[in-house]
């Protein structure tokens, strides 16, 4: 065969020839007729996230964890402690979504009375004159289930064989959550953190708390009582990424089981940190909104 027809025979067989990539993506990951990004996007939606496993079966998901967003001003504005206090110096209302899920109004269902005693509460906020009216939080009182895991600073999860852990720096806070189906202490004992009982739902950490002290649920004077039932479901998406939600059932106060949402993410370079603090510790913006006599 002469010299160019060689070539010519040997460029029409490499034309003709399939590439290294189309084999295997037609015959092994895709059927016939589909679109291969379609395909990836199925995939990746259907196939949850597969964590590293623990010797005790749990999802090791071990670390720093902290609020997207985080602040704990009020629960139907979460706005952050910089835009509160430029809110309180300005005058200027800034609007943020609300981390109430359910009812869908992103209201929360108070009672009448209730509707009342957060009112008070947030006027006495604003203008404190007893140290009753300072929110608990910013006296060094443990904010308790579920408001820790709104607020900025960090927690930390360890897991040990057959319980989670969650520990924040902020207050000194620990909480120790049991999965081995224990059943709740007696209904007499109320403890800061609550009583919480947890098991997995595939990547999703159910935990359910009862035994709770009455607490602030915000600066603004959200508040439950003694009597809530609170359901948290921490699902982790990946990684880097866990989405909060807490269901409170409190009959003496609400009209009906609300749902709260936080989105959380990991915070690799983050530490645990001592954190001090001192009774009657007012944030800057009650300080300034407070009477120049009444400041010590």
């Amino acid at each position: 065969m002469r010299p160019e027809r060689l070539i010519v025979a040997l460029g029409i067989g490499a034309a003709l020839a399939p590439t290294p990539m189309s084999t295997p993506m037609s015959t092994t990951v895709h059927g016939a007729g589909q679109e291969p990004r379609a395909a990836g996007r199925q995939t990746a939606v259907a196939r949850p996230w597969p964590p590293t496993r623990l010797p005790d079966g749990q999802p090791d998901v071990q670390g720093m964890w902290g609020a997207v967003s985080g602040g704990s001003t009020s629960l139907t504005n979460p706005v952050s402690g910089g835009e509160d206090f430029e809110r309180r110096v300005k005058g200027v209302e800034v609007r943020v979504p609300s981390r109430i899920i359910d009812p869908p109004d992103g209201q929360l269902p108070y009672q009448p009375w209730a509707a009342a005693r957060q009112k008070q509460q947030a006027s006495d906020y604003d203008r404190p004159t007893k140290p009753e009216h300072i929110d608990p939080q910013h006296r060094c009182l443990v904010s308790g289930v579920p408001r820790l895991y709104t607020i900025v600073p960090a927690f930390k999860i360890i897991q040990p064989p057959g319980s989670i852990v969650f520990i924040w720096d902020e207050y000194h806070a620990y909480r120790v959550v049991p999965l081995d189906g224990r059943p709740h202490v007696g209904p007499n004992l109320k403890l800061w953190m609550g009583d919480g009982r947890g098991h997995w739902e595939g990547n999703t950490l159910v935990i359910d708390t009862t035994n709770v002290r009455g607490a602030r649920l915000s600066y603004t004077g959200d508040f439950h009582t003694d009597n809530a039932h609170i359901v948290e479901r921490l699902t982790f998406v990946d990684a880097d990424h866990m989405t909060y939600e807490a269901t409170v059932d409190d009959p003496a106060v609400f009209t009906r089981p609300w749902t709260m949402r936080v989105a959380e993410r990991r915070r690799p370079d983050d530490e645990m940190w001592e954190t001090a603090c001192y009774d009657g510790n007012m944030p800057p913006d009650t300080w300034l909104l407070t009477p120049a006599a009444d400041r010590r």
